[in-house]
C-alpha cells in the first residue's frame, strides 16, 4: 500500500506543480479588457458621454474605431495612449473642450483615415499638425475657434479627401495648399463656409480645375463686393458647381456694411457673365485667332482633368 500512496503523492505534487506554473504564466500575459465607462463590442469601442478628463488607458491594440466624443478632454498629449493602435481607421473626438494637440499626438495613430475633431477650442492649426496621418481620407474641423491656419499644418497628407473647417474665426486661408495640386492632389471637398473670409485670390480661384471648384465651399462670408467676384459665382454658378447651386441663397458680399446677395449686385452694374462657343462639324474648318480670357481657363481647366492636351 505504501508505495500506492507515495504514487499518489507525487501526482498531487505534479498537478500542483502544473498549476502553479499556469497561474504564473496567465499572470504575466499582458490580458486586455474593456477600459471602464466603454462599451466594447469586437474592435469598437464607444467611450462617448461619459464626462471624461482623461483618455482611457490600456486601450487594446484591436481597436478600429474609437469613439470619445461629449466629454471633458481638454488636452491631447503625445503620450494620450501608450498603446500604438495601428488598426484604429476612426477616431471620434467632437465635442469636448481641446484647445491643445501635440505636434506628435497622432505617431500612435498611423493608419487613421477619419477624424472628428468638430465641435472643440481648437484656436490655432500649427505647421505639421497633422502630417503623420499620411493615410488620412477625412478630417472634420468645424465649429471650432480657429483664426490660423499655418500653411504647413496639412504637409504630407496626400491622401487627404474632405477637409471640413466651416463656422471657425479663419480670415485668412492658404488656397496655395490647393492651386498648384500638389499639396492635397485628392481634395475634392474644401469647406470654408461660415468664417471671416474677406478678400479672395480670385485669378487663382478661376484657374482652379472645375473638380476643385466644385467641392470649394465658401458661402456665409463677409466678402468684398465688386463685379469680379460676381462674374467669378456666376461663372461657377452657369457652370451648375455644387459649391454655388447648394448655397445659392447664403452667397453674399459686404458692401457699406449691408450684406448683399452675390447674384444681385444690380447697383454695381456688372456686365453678366457670358461664355464663348463655336459651332463646327465633321469636316469644317474652323480658325481662332483670338481667344477670350475664359476660353483659356476652361482649357486649363480641360487639360488639370486630362481632357484637353
Amino acid at each position: 500500500m505504501q508505495p500506492q500512496r507515495d504514487l499518489r503523492g507525487l501526482w498531487l505534487l505534479l498537478l500542483s506543480l502544473f498549476l502553479l506554473l499556469f497561474e504564473v504564466a496567465k499572470a504575466g500575459r499582458a490580458v486586455v479588457s474593456c477600459p471602464a465607462n466603454c462599451l466594447c463590442a469586437s474592435n469598437i469601442l464607444s467611450c462617448s458621454k461619459q464626462q471624461l478628463p482623461n483618455v482611457p488607458q490600456s486601450l487594446p491594440s484591436y481597436t478600429a474605431l474609437l469613439d470619445l466624443s461629449h466629454n471633458n478632454l481638454s488636452r491631447l498629449r503625445a503620450e494620450w495612449t501608450p498603446t500604438r493602435l495601428i488598426n484604429l481607421h476612426s477616431l471620434l473626438l467632437s465635442h469636448n473642450h481641446l484647445n491643445f494637440i501635440s505636434s506628435e499626438a497622432f505617431v500612435p495613430v498611423p493608419n487613421l483615415r477619419y477624424l472628428d475633431l468638430s465641435s472643440n477650442h481648437l484656436h490655432t492649426l500649427d505647421e505639421f499638425l497633422f502630417s503623420d496621418l499620411q493615410a488620412l481620407e477625412v478630417l472634420l474641423l468645424y465649429n471650432n475657434h480657429i483664426v490660423v491656419v499655418d500653411r504647413y499644418a496639412f504637409e504630407d497628407m496626400a491622401q487627404l479627401q474632405k477637409l471640413y473647417l466651416s463656422q471657425n474665426q479663419i480670415s485668412r486661408f492658404p488656397l496655395e495648399l490647393i492651386k498648384d495640386g500638389h499639396k492635397l492632389p485628392k481634395l475634392k471637398l474644401l469647406d470654408l463656409s461660415s468664417n471671416k473670409l474677406k478678400k479672395l485670390p480670385l485669378t487663382d480661384l478661376q484657374k482652379l480645375p472645375a473638380w476643385v471648384k466644385n467641392g470649394l465651399y465658401l458661402h456665409n462670408n463677409p466678402l468684398e463686393c465688386d463685379c469680379k467676384l460676381y462674374q467669378l459665382f456666376s461663372h461657377w454658378q452657369y457652370r451648375q458647381l455644387s459649391s454655388v447651386m447648394d448655397f445659392q441663397e447664403d452667397l453674399y458680399c459686404m458692401h457699406s456694411k449691408k450684406l448683399h446677395n452675390i447674384f444681385n449686385l444690380d447697383y454695381f452694374n456688372c456686365s453678366e457673365y457670358k461664355e464663348s462657343a463655336w459651332e463646327a462639324h465633321l469636316g469644317d474648318t474652323l480658325t481662332i485667332t483670338t481667344l477670350p480670357p475664359t476660353v483659356y481657363t476652361r482649357l486649363a481647366n480641360l487639360r488639370a482633368n486630362g481632357l484637353y492636351n
